[in-house]
């Protein structure tokens, strides 16, 4: 996807990228599918230097399908497989375990890393030294691009837009720093990616051949690294580490993970259900998008690697709950933050994201007869998030929304 983007410096078809995201963000369903089909290209990188890059570390769909490993940019950076555990506390017949992906990497865990694992590989082998993406003001995608960009000697613009000022939020804001993100507040999502065009074209006038990250880091390139998630998941299954799981719970934001997971499963053989849980809005979080995003990595992979099953998506092979969204983006709900209150002190969730996905998982389980096994698959980080020694590079207007949260938390405890 980026990568040919990168190699236009004076915009070109990211221009053209740009000014969709910023038409198809008003748009569920189809502008949302429209805008992920121009940018899924994956640029066609030498097979020594993939090799290079990855060195001798292991990745579960290149080990079952080598013909992949010289056609897909990875590089190494989470610390894999992450571990099954399962959670005491379901009544009846039920069992419920979690896959920890919280624990992806100890800088900075979570379901990003996988993705980003694929573009910061296409990031360097197309020469770029500076990364722009966009995401909430609290964007987790944002801060792991941060981190692990700024580990690899990269330059990180975050575009940010609004969403509620909460303490997960404000600490996300000081990881962005000291990570040393450059940091450009845009409010909204179109106007993000205006911002992300100016920044584009600005960067490419400079020679610094910058690559642009898709919100959520979703796009083909970024779904493959759930593809192979359900691979290391398939793994886990045959060496007894828990039973096939009938159910998969997983937050529903940008659609990449639950859509590789999706096609993973199915290429794995695996009958496992997934149940998209909505924490976005209608766009991009809906089952057209969710569905093509599932497909067309499928079908990609395929056409790579012949060995890869051809599969089908099917609308009715997974489930989406959407009255866990509650009144918006980033918005707690009361049963998020119970269900986070139940899963503590094991588990650290946050109210935007895995809170409301472990709610509906936990609400179904209440509803289920008979012997049924349940995975919840924790997209957070649990790594400590490092605060900045210096907060100059926050903008005035976020950091008078910092401080007026700050303000109401202590009048709270006070």
């Amino acid at each position: 996807m980026s990568s040919y983007l990168a190699q236009r410096p004076k915009g070109g078809r990211f221009a053209n990228v740009l000014r969709a995201g910023a038409a198809a963000s008003a748009i569920s369903g189809a502008g949302a599918m429209y805008l992920l089909h121009r940018i899924n290209a994956i640029r066609h990188h030498p097979p020594a230097a993939l090799r290079r890059l990855r060195g001798d570390a292991s990745n579960p769909l290149f080990d079952l399908y080598p013909a992949l490993a010289d056609r897909i940019p990875w590089r190494p950076l989470a610390s894999l497989p992450t571990p099954v555990e399962e959670l005491p506390g379901p009544d009846g017949d039920v069992r419920l375990f979690v896959k920890r992906d919280d624990l992806s990497a100890p800088s900075y865990g979570g379901n990003k890393v996988r993705k980003l694992e694929h573009f910061l590989a296409d990031a360097e082998l197309s020469g770029s030294r500076t990364l722009i993406t966009l995401g909430g003001i609290g964007s987790n995608h944002a801060l792991a691009t941060a981190t692990h960009g700024q580990a690899l000697g990269l330059d990180v613009d975050l575009v940010l837009y609004d969403q509620p000022m909460t303490p997960a939020v404000a600490r996300n804001l000081g990881g962005f720093l000291a990570a040393g993100a450059r940091l450009h507040v845009a409010h909204s999502i179109p106007r993000a990616f205006v911002t992300c065009g100016a920044l584009f074209r600005r960067h490419a006038g400079e020679g610094k051949a910058p690559y642009f990250i898709m919100v959520g880091g979703t796009s083909r390139l970024g779904c493959i690294g759930h593809v192979s998630a359900a691979i290391e998941l398939a793994r886990q299954v045959a060496d007894g580490l828990l039973p096939e799981p009938d159910r998969l719970f997983v937050p529903l934001g940008t659609c990449g993970t639950a859509a590789g997971l999706i096609a993973g499963l199915k290429i794995a053989g695996l009958r496992t259900r997934v149940v998209a849980v909505r924490v976005a809005d209608a766009f991009p979080a809906n089952r057209t998008t969710l569905r093509y995003l599932a497909q067309d990595v499928g079908d990609f992979l395929h056409r790579c690697d012949p060995a890869v099953p051809r599969i089908w998506i099917h609308p009715h092979d997974f489930d989406v709950v959407t009255h866990h969204y509650g009144e918006g983006y980033g918005v707690p709900t009361a049963a998020g933050e119970r269900a986070i209150r139940w899963a503590e002190p094991r588990l650290s969730l946050d109210t935007t994201y895995s809170g409301k996905a472990l709610a509906a998982c936990l609400e179904q389980i209440a509803t289920i007869s008979g012997e049924t096994t349940v995975l919840f698959w924790n997209t957070y980080n649990s790594a400590p998030i490092a605060t900045p020694t210096d907060w100059a590079g926050l903008p005035a207007e976020l950091g008078f929304a910092l401080e007026s949260h700050t303000l109401h938390a202590r009048r709270h405890d006070a």
